[in-house]
């Protein structure tokens, strides 16, 4: 996959949430929305005309990183706007 149009292809690191409980009977469906501002990422390939080549881990918005799946493989991508800080770099 190589991403165009300033974007970034990214891959997004599987983190374990704490299991937490509570003294109230929710529904087993119930889901808390605890979405962080941003999100640490790893950047896998940048589209050729992104001011610079991007490459290793990076914090994006979260709201901001697009899902894509494409036979069954889901691709995660974010505009190159929306990086907002390199690790490492």
């Amino acid at each position: 996959m190589k991403p165009v149009n300033r974007h970034l292809l990214v891959e997004i690191p599987v983190e374990e949430k704490e299991e937490v409980t509570t003294t109230f009977i929710l529904p087993t469906s119930f889901k808390p929305q605890e979405v962080e501002r941003y999100t640490k990422v790893s950047i896998v390939e940048c589209a050729d005309d992104c001011k610079q080549k991007y490459s290793g881990e990076a914090y994006v918005e979260t709201s901001m990183i697009e899902d894509i799946s494409i036979e069954g493989e889901m691709y995660h991508i974010v505009s190159e706007n929306y990086l907002v800080l390199l690790l490492g770099a």
